[in-house]
């Protein structure tokens, strides 16, 4: 069972879940993605996904935590099956800070909206042949699924660390900047900015992360808020040009994560 849970310094969230169950994480994710070229198109939302995926399917390789959990097996149950079970699971787990895993929320829930629109999949898997065409049409229902349930695991431990009230306002922040095309602002949200807002987090006193946390999410929801975001913006595309690489792949060079963080 997929299981999201907040750490005790409020840095970010472990996400657990068995082999079986990040493994279909990660390949129902994908699905809702799809396979446009990234060099093509100036939505940021894949590869800001990517780094968690990355974390996630370490995990699941065993490279990250592991711990036995209570799978519900009992004596009773053993001696009704007349088989010789173990009573524990192996569990895979991986910490992710907030910002990432919130951002990681609102990109994966709002793609598997719009995979589900007949005119967005045949964009993205129209030209893959009949049987792998037929293949991911037949699972797209229960990828969108799972990856909106793992959304909802988020939102609601987030709720837990921010509180309901500022969660509310969040909340109407959401449906309020849908209309006035604050998801489209998030959409084309350089990649960079995340960085910057992690640290950021990172850089937040324990005690205070519950209350910075609501204010960090606001911005990953309409970026053009801080007046910090469109001279980066600027500097960036000056960079990208000076250079000729794509945007994403530049790197600010005062961003520097802590080897070790304290979870």
């Amino acid at each position: 069972m997929l299981e999201v849970k907040d750490t005790p310094n409020h840095l970010g969230a472990y996400i657990s879940g068995t082999f079986n169950d990040l493994e279909a994480l990660y390949d129902a994710v994908y699905d809702v993605m799809g396979m446009e070229d990234e060099e093509e198109s100036s939505d940021s939302r894949p590869m800001r996904v990517l780094g968690v995926l990355y974390d996630i399917r370490h995990a699941y390789m065993g490279n990250r935590e592991i711990k036995l959990c209570p799978n519900g097996v009992t004596d009773t149950s053993m001696a009704f099956d007349g088989m010789d079970l173990p009573d524990k699971s192996v569990v895979f787990s991986v910490p992710v800070l907030w910002p990432a895993l919130v951002d990681f929320a609102m990109i994966t829930d709002d793609l598997a909206m719009g995979i589900l629109q007949p005119r967005r999949f045949k964009q993205i898997y129209g030209n893959l042949p009949k049987e792998a065409y037929e293949d991911i049409s037949s699972r797209i229902e229960s990828s969108v699924g799972l990856v909106k349930f793992f959304a909802s695991l988020i939102w609601r431990e987030l709720k837990c660390v921010i509180g309901k009230n500022r969660a509310a306002r969040i909340h109407r922040q959401d449906l309020y900047g849908s209309m006035l095309g604050f998801s489209i602002n998030s959409a084309v949200m350089i990649r960079q900015y995340l960085d910057i807002l992690n640290l950021r987090y990172i850089k937040t006193a324990p005690d205070k992360r519950p209350g910075i946390l609501g204010k960090l999410v606001r911005l990953l929801l309409d970026p053009c808020s801080d007046r910090q975001y469109q001279p980066l913006v600027k500097q960036i595309k000056q960079a990208a040009a000076q250079y000729n690489v794509p945007e994403g792949e530049l790197e600010l060079s005062d961003i520097q994560y802590p080897e070790e963080l304290k979870w």
